[in-house]
C-alpha cells in the first residue's frame, strides 16, 4: 500500500526593475521543494531525508524497518508452526507439541504470535508514515529563520487580578527584530 501526500507550495511572484527601466519578472521561491521531499520519501523510504541532506536519519529509518520486518517474520513463522501443531493435536496425530499437551495452551500461544505479527505490521506502517512526515516537515523548515534577531524573554512580574489583588507570575515575550 503506497500512500502519497500531495502538497502545493507557491513562491512569491515579484518584479525587478533594472537600471534601464526594464521590468523583469522574478520568482522568489525556494529551490528546496517540500513536495519533492514528500514524494521521494513516499516512493523510497529515506530518499526524502537524502534530498534534505539529513543523512544521519537513514540508519534510524532502515534500522527500525529491519527490526520490525525481522520480528514480523519471526512471529509469522511461530504462528504457522503453532497452527500446524494445533491442527495436528486436534486431528490426533500427536499428543504434545513443543512440550505443551493442552490444546487451549497452544491456541493461546498461537493467538499471541498472531497478535504480535499484526502489531508489527502496524508499527512498520507507522515507521513508513513517520518517514514521509519527517521528510516533509524537514523540507518545510529548511528556510526557517533561526537568526539571533529572534529572541524569547522570560521575566518575573506582578499581575493585577480582576479584583485588584496582585499575584506573582511570569511574563513571556517574543521579540522579532528586523534590521
Amino acid at each position: 500500500m503506497l500512500i502519497c501526500i500531495s502538497l502545493n507550495t507557491y513562491g512569491q511572484k515579484d518584479t525587478l526593475i533594472t537600471g534601464d527601466k526594464t521590468i523583469l519578472p522574478t520568482n522568489i521561491s525556494t529551490l528546496h521543494s517540500p513536495h519533492k521531499a514528500t514524494m521521494y520519501s513516499a516512493l523510497v523510504p529515506g530518499l526524502g531525508q537524502i534530498y534534505n541532506k539529513k543523512y544521519w536519519k537513514l540508519p534510524v529509518i532502515y534500522g527500525l524497518a529491519g527490526i520490525f520486518i525481522y520480528t514480523f517474520d519471526y512471529n509469522n513463522n511461530q504462528y504457522n508452526k503453532f497452527t500446524n501443531g494445533y491442527l495436528d493435536m486436534k486431528s490426533g496425530k500427536i499428543d504434545s507439541f513443543e512440550g505443551y499437551s493442552n490444546v487451549e495452551t497452544i491456541t493461546k500461544i498461537r493467538d499471541n504470535f498472531k497478535r504480535n505479527r499484526d502489531l508489527n505490521v502496524i508499527t512498520l506502517a507507522a515507521v513508513y508514515l513517520l518517514n514521509v512526515l519527517d521528510a516533509t516537515v524537514d523540507a518545510h523548515l529548511m528556510d526557517y529563520d533561526i537568526s539571533d534577531d529572534l529572541s524569547l524573554n522570560l521575566q518575573p512580574s506582578l499581575i493585577n487580578s480582576f479584583d485588584n489583588q496582585q499575584a506573582i507570575g511570569f511574563t513571556l515575550s517574543f521579540n522579532f527584530n528586523k534590521n
